[in-house]
C-alpha cells in the first residue's frame, strides 16, 4: 500500500516510492539497486519506507529509509559500488571481507560483488551513491594509462571528516544540479560533475591502486610530452602520424617514447588511440537518431570495425552498438 504521509527533504522532486508494503518496498529497491531478500526484524513492526533517487549515465544518487528495523540478505551482484552515508541511525553491513558498522560518522564503501547482508536500525536513513564498476574501471585505466591487472578494491569505511568532506560536497553539487537541470548545457554540467565524482573517489579514497592513482606532484611530465598530448587532443579527428608527433615534440623519437612510458605509462600512439576511443564513445552517447556505429568509427579513424569493436569493448566494458542501444 502506498502511503502519502512520508516526506523526504533529501533529493526533493525525485521520489520513487513511499510504502509500508514489504513486497512493494522490496520490488522498488531491487529495481533501483539489487535483487535481495528483505525481512522486518521485529515481529509486529511495520515498514514506513521511502526512496528518492535519480540515475545518470554511470552514477545514481539517492536517499532512503525503511522506517523499521530490517534485515537484507541474498543480495545479488549488480556490478556497482555503493557509497552509503547514514544521516541518522546505524547500518551493519556484512561483506566477504568482514563487517562495517556504518553511522553518521562513518560511511560505507561496498561493492555489490562483496555484499552479503545488511541490518538497518529502525531510524536509519541513508544517502546512497551508486557507481558502475565499468565506469570506475574505465577511469582508472585512463588514469593509469594501462589496463587493470586486478579488480579495484576500495577501503570499506569512509570516515565523515574534513579529509573526505570534499567528496560528499561534490555529491551534493551533483544532487543540486540534478534538481535544476534543463537543456543541453545542464546535461554537459552533469556529465562533468559525474566524471569529477568518479575521479576524486579514485584519487582520494584508499584502494589497491592508490599508489598509482593519487596525484604525484614530483612527477610532472616534461614539456615535450605535454605538447604532444595537447596536439593529439586538438587533432584527434585528423590523420596523425608518429613522424608528426616527433616533429611536434622537438625531441627524438626515443626521447618521446621514453617520456610517455615514464610519465604516462603508455606510448604516444596508444594515447592517440585512447583519445579517439573516448571521442567515439562521447559521440555514441550523444548520437542523433539514425547514427550508425560505422559512421562514428570512421569519423575517428577506425576503419577495421571488428578491431574497433574489440578495442572499444576492452576499454569501456561494452560494445559500441550497446552504447548506442542504451541511448535509445
Amino acid at each position: 500500500m502506498m502511503t502519502g504521509g512520508n516526506a523526504c527533504e533529501t533529493l526533493p522532486g525525485f521520489a520513487v516510492f513511499s510504502s509500508n508494503s514489504l513486497s512493494e518496498v522490496r520490488e522498488h529497491i531491487a529495481r533501483t539497486y539489487c535483487p535481495h531478500h528483505l525481512s522486518v526484524a521485529r515481529r509486529g513492526e511495520r515498514l514506513d519506507a521511502w526512496l528518492n533517487h535519480k540515475r545518470l549515465n554511470d552514477i545514481g544518487i539517492g536517499a532512503m529509509t525503511y522506517g523499521a528495523e530490517v534485515s537484507i540478505e541474498g543480495i545479488e551482484d549488480e556490478d556497482m559500488l555503493l557509497l552509503m552515508q547514514p544521516l541518522a541511525g546505524v547500518a551493519e553491513i556484512g561483506t566477504r571481507q568482514g563487517t562495517v558498522l556504518s553511522t553518521p560518522a562513518i560511511a560505507s564503501v561496498v561493492n555489490t560483488r562483496d555484499l552479503k547482508r545488511m541490518h538497518w536500525s529502525a531510524d536509519c536513513t541513508q544517502r546512497v551513491v551508486q557507481i558502475s564498476n565499468r565506469a570506475l574501471d574505465h577511469h582508472a585505466t585512463m588514469m593509469l594509462g594501462r589496463p587493470l591487472s586486478r579488480e579495484l578494491e576500495f577501503a570499506q569505511e569512509m570516515p565523515v571528516c574534513a579529509e573526505n568532506a570534499h567528496w560528499w560536497h561534490y555529491a551534493s553539487l551533483l544532487s543540486m544540479e540534478l534538481s535544476a537541470a534543463s537543456g543541453s548545457e545542464s546535461r554537459a554540467v552533469l556529465g562533468s560533475l559525474e566524471t569529477l565524482l568518479i575521479l576524486k573517489l579514485l584519487e582520494s579514497h584508499p584502494n589497491n591502486y592508490s599508489e598509482h592513482l593519487r596525484p604525484q606532484p614530483c612527477k610532472i611530465a616534461p614539456h615535450h610530452v605535454r605538447r604532444v598530448e595537447q596536439f593529439i587532443i586538438a587533432h584527434a579527428a585528423e590523420p596523425v602520424t608518429l613522424d608528426q608527433l616527433v616533429d611536434v615534440s622537438g625531441v627524438s623519437a626515443r626521447a618521446l617514447f621514453d617520456g610517455f612510458r615514464r610519465f604516462r605509462g603508455t606510448s604516444p600512439m596508444a594515447f592517440l588511440k585512447a583519445v579517439r576511443l573516448e571521442r567515439a564513445r562521447d559521440d555514441l552517447r550523444q548520437a542523433e537518431p539514425g547514427t550508425s556505429v560505422t559512421s562514428v568509427a570512421c569519423k575517428w579513424g577506425f576503419y577495421q570495425f571488428g578491431r574497433f569493436s574489440a578495442q572499444y569493448r576492452k576499454m569501456f566494458g561494452e560494445l559500441p552498438s550497446e552504447t548506442l542501444r542504451n541511448l535509445n
